[in-house]
């Protein structure tokens, strides 16, 4: 059983939001586009979603919980340093997978207010909004569930996803 302090409950919300991710890409593409999205991934899942909860998580933690502010104030401060960071995220991911692996999996530019192609105010908002979302009534019902995930099946489905990265990126 993993507690909220430990390398497991961070690693099972990385796992579970990866996998929710994929979930979220896809319906939002088939809503908008009519197909589904084009995964870099084998597998049901997409990392990047897991890393940006790990980020929200840890700065909730290591921020603000600890400030001495009135809770709207700590939900305006929230909303923009996430939505920044976020941003910043998808922006670097964008970048990255374009000069490693020379692929592009998203582009922005036919959003209105695009900064190039792989961000846009109306995703960063979007973002930010999906934080809030996240922190305040996703992350409370799915800690139930996270605390109960046993470690070999963290384990596995980590092994999993980085066989997957090896075998999508670098044996194609």
């Amino acid at each position: 059983m993993t507690t909220k302090n430990n390398l497991y409950y961070y690693l099972n919300n990385f796992l579970l939001f990866s996998f929710f991710g994929f979930l979220f890409e896809n319906i939002m593409h088939f809503i908008t586009a009519g197909s589904f999205t084009n995964n870099p991934f084998y597998g049901p899942w997409m990392p990047i979603y897991g890393f940006g909860v790990i980020i929200m998580i840890f700065l909730t933690r290591l921020i603000f919980n600890n400030l001495k502010i009135k809770r709207w104030l700590k939900i305006i401060l929230l909303f923009l340093t996430i939505t920044i960071i976020l941003t910043i995220l998808e922006l670097a991911g964008g970048y990255l997978t374009e000069f490693f692996f020379h692929k592009s999996f998203w582009d922005y530019t036919d959003l209105k207010f695009n900064f190039g192609k792989y961000i846009a105010l109306e995703v960063s908002l979007g973002w930010g909004v999906a934080c809030l979302i996240f922190l305040y009534i996703v992350k409370p019902l799915t800690d139930k569930f996270i605390e109960k995930i046993p470690k070999f099946v963290s384990i596995i489905l980590l092994i999993l996803i980085i066989i997957d990265f090896i075998f999508s990126f670098f044996i194609k």
